[in-house]
């Protein structure tokens, strides 16, 4: 329970500060039923069986865009109508559905574990990117979409995943192979280095260069999961495959 409302407020915050940042791109999203789609995604996993789950969170994100046209018909201006839909509903899934990984992944057997090795593995590349930038980064990796991303911290971040993997085996039911580690570190790492990438050019897009909103200058939600997002539903299917494979 603890974990699921510590995810719930994160999921919260970081669907607002996505929905009032975008506003920097000349639209106005919905944002309360934004929020509220990308909270009820998150958290129908808990309510339901893990399959019933994904399948409500598709009727879910349905119903809201249903919901958001008909709240456009009372709006006063239409004028970006299409992406201001476009964005609401974009958000709900890109907070929500792929933020709800982390809870499908926690209600397998033995998913405590599995979901502590993964973080602790996806965050083992922001850190390592982070430090091996800070002090080794020359060559740019992404100016276009991160001007402060280096090939040389992707590298480290890469790396420290792996180290991480094999640190923390511990964490795994039963044997999991060290070919399975190492595909599982680098392919969660480059999904989570992705994710960072991909919310730095979504803030690039709006003009802004922080999108904290509760915690200006320190850190924001979305900053602190957008490695996560991406990287959770590539970690999940890791992980299921191997207990299918065994």
């Amino acid at each position: 329970m603890p974990a699921l409302l510590i995810g719930t407020f994160l999921v919260a915050a970081a669907a607002y500060e996505f929905f009032v940042m975008s506003k920097g791109a000349q639209t106005a999203p919905f944002t309360a039923p934004g929020v509220a789609a990308a909270v009820l995604a998150f958290n129908l996993p808990w309510l339901m069986s893990r399959d019933a789950g994904m399948d409500v969170q598709g009727a879910l994100l349905a119903a809201l865009a249903i919901a958001v046209f008909v709240s456009l018909a009372f709006r006063k201006s239409r004028a970006n109508a299409l992406a201001d839909v476009a964005v609401t509903v974009f958000g709900a899934v890109y907070i929500g559905l792929l933020g709800g990984y982390l809870v499908h992944m926690h209600l397998l057997e033995s998913g405590a574990g599995f979901l502590v090795y993964f973080v602790a593995v996806a965050k083992a590349s922001d850190i390592g990117g982070y430090l091996t930038g800070k002090f080794a980064g020359q060559r740019k990796l992404a100016p276009g979409m991160s001007p402060n991303k280096t090939v040389e911290g992707s590298a480290g971040g890469l790396l420290l995943s792996v180290a991480l993997a094999f640190g923390l085996s511990f964490l795994l039911p039963g044997p999991f192979s060290p070919w399975w580690k190492v595909l599982f570190a680098v392919l969660v790492s480059l999904a989570a280095q992705f994710g960072d990438l991909a919310e730095s050019m979504i803030k690039r897009s709006c003009g802004v260069k922080d999108s904290a909103v509760f915690l200006p200058k320190v850190c924001g939600a979305l900053d602190l999961i957008d490695s996560v997002l991406l990287s959770a539903p590539v970690g999940f299917y890791l992980i299921t495959a191997a207990q299918v494979k065994s």
